[in-house]
């Protein structure tokens, strides 16, 4: 599992081959969200790897960062490109206010 800051993150929005895996509950997906980002919720991810393609890299959004580290662990221990985003959104919010 690789990780990356939400500086590099903002640098390669909009780009095709950036996809983000956002695994916040769904009312703060909806407050808020980057148009290319999935929704598929913690509690939900496990149910729906099959949806999830191993050939793409996936960046890994969580409210503060600490699930996404977890998650973005577990995806690359089930075979998958993930990287953690430092921060989450929380610190994006912070870098564009």
């Amino acid at each position: 599992m690789q990780s990356i800051n939400v500086q590099d993150l903002q640098a390669m929005i909009g780009r095709e081959d950036v996809v983000i895996l956002d695994i916040r509950d769904k009312g703060a997906f909806n407050e808020f969200h980057f148009s290319n980002a999935i929704s598929m919720p913690t509690t939900s991810l496990p149910n729906r790897l099959s949806e999830l393609n191993k050939t793409t890299t996936y960046y890994v959004l969580s409210h503060s960062g600490r699930r996404s580290d977890i998650i973005a662990q577990f995806l690359s221990n089930e075979g998958f490109k993930a990287y953690h985003v430092i921060g989450g959104m929380k610190a994006f919010r912070q870098l564009v206010a």
